[in-house]
């Protein structure tokens, strides 16, 4: 079993209420494949500048993870700068320099699975995210994520890539934007019965997180015990924890996604407590099943 994640690696400058850090390792690629790591082996699609740290390279391939298709160009790194003024709302953006990102084309490497594979489509462009399935039109899973600024300036193209996918994980806004109804209940079924995806997670931040499907809707909890030191990545982080987790089991349904949230709640609950990809980097297995044990025993959720 195997994943392959296409989408941004970047340099983050981030202030919180915390403190503030510049150019440190960031990126829905990166954030993706580390929290993923602890499961499964995951190959990335994305590109940095020449000036992306080769310590960064090493540190990824000693978790199993695959570079060849992140390529090197010369040039800068995507660089992002976003404040938190606080940890209850979203980040105001400070500057984007998409840098060598601009010219981003996504190629899936030979050396990498040539199908099965389960495919996740990170917060990119929809005209990429439809390219890529192109060029992988066999995946087991395909996973999405997505942003205001995608749905709002490539609705249409954002549109026909959602009815290509199986799981779609999005925020509370993302969700109101895309269903354009007055309450969440009608936006959701515009994504679960109007488009057919079979299963849409929608991220609500310290209020957890929700599973709807044509025919049910179940809320896992946040992990309340956390330290909020710098909420970036938190999304991406989930997004691997939930894949990976999804990727170890034969059978995808209900059960195993909600159980897939349980984990990916408790992994990326870590990620907030220190900048970047830090805790990651430290995180222990052990520290991630004492965490989803409690939360369980939280959330007390019956299948």
């Amino acid at each position: 079993m195997s994943i392959i994640v296409v989408g941004s690696s970047a340099f983050d400058d981030i202030k919180t209420p915390r403190g503030s850090r510049k150019r440190i390792v960031g990126g829905s690629c990166i954030y993706f494949s580390i929290a993923s790591s602890f499961k499964s082996k995951t190959n990335i699609v994305s590109v940095v500048g020449s000036d992306f740290p080769k310590r960064m390279l090493t540190i990824l391939g000693k978790r199993n993870i695959a570079t060849d298709g992140l390529i090197i160009e010369n040039g800068t790194t995507f660089n992002w700068g976003g404040t938190y003024n606080t940890f209850s709302e979203d980040p105001e953006t400070r500057f984007t320099n998409l840098n060598v990102f601009k010219k981003f084309s996504p190629h899936i490497p030979t050396s990498y699975p040539k199908e099965n594979a389960i495919l996740f489509l990170a917060n990119i462009d929809p005209v990429l995210q439809n390219k890529v399935l192109d060029l992988y039109p066999k995946p087991r899973i395909v996973g999405l994520d997505t942003m205001n600024f995608w749905i709002n300036s490539k609705r249409k193209e954002l549109f026909k890539i959602l009815n290509r996918i199986d799981i779609l994980t999005i925020n509370e806004l993302e969700l109101r934007l895309i269903g354009r109804k007055k309450s969440i209940q009608d936006c959701c079924k515009v994504i679960t019965k109007d488009l057919k995806i079979k299963f849409l997670i929608v991220k609500k931040g310290s209020m957890g997180s929700m599973l709807v499907t044509n025919k049910s809707f179940n809320l896992v909890p946040s992990y309340p015990f956390c330290d909020v030191v710098d909420p970036t990545g938190a999304g991406d982080s989930y997004a691997g924890a939930l894949f990976s987790f999804l990727d170890n089991k034969k059978n995808i349904n209900k059960g195993t996604i909600l159980d897939a949230m349980i984990y990916a709640t408790s992994l990326s609950s870590f990620t907030i407590e220190n900048f970047g990809i830090n805790r990651l980097l430290n995180l222990k297995r052990s520290d991630i099943y004492k965490r989803e044990n409690e939360l369980k025993k939280i959330a007390r959720i019956e299948i």
